[in-house]
This record gives C-alpha cells, sequence and structure tokens, in this order.
C-alpha cells in the first residue's frame, strides 16, 4: 500500500510516486549533494596545503 499526497486529484495522484520512492531520490539527491561538497572541500584542503614555489 503506497501512501499518496492527500492533496493531489485525479490525474495527479494517478502519477504520484509512492512515499519509499519519494524518500529514495531524497536520500540519493541528499547523498550526492554530501559526496560533492566533501570532494570539493578535499579539492580545496590539498590546494591550501600545497608547497608553495
Amino acid at each position: 500500500m503506497a501512501i499518496i499526497d492527500p492533496r493531489l486529484d485525479g490525474a495527479e495522484r494517478a502519477e504520484a510516486r509512492p512515499l519509499w520512492q519519494r524518500l529514495g531520490w531524497m536520500a540519493a539527491i541528499w547523498l550526492g549533494s554530501v559526496l560533492a561538497l566533501g570532494a570539493l572541500a578535499m579539492i580545496i584542503r590539498f590546494w591550501l596545503n600545497s608547497p608553495q614555489s
């Protein structure tokens, strides 16, 4: 049984994804943003700690 947003009506309700799928996408987007931010932080850290010539 899928939990669907009660505010949707008719065709919108038929197209709405199940709660677990919406939460899965939200978790995937969150994880992707955390990994991207971590990669950017590592690049900046290596850049700032690199020996100056």
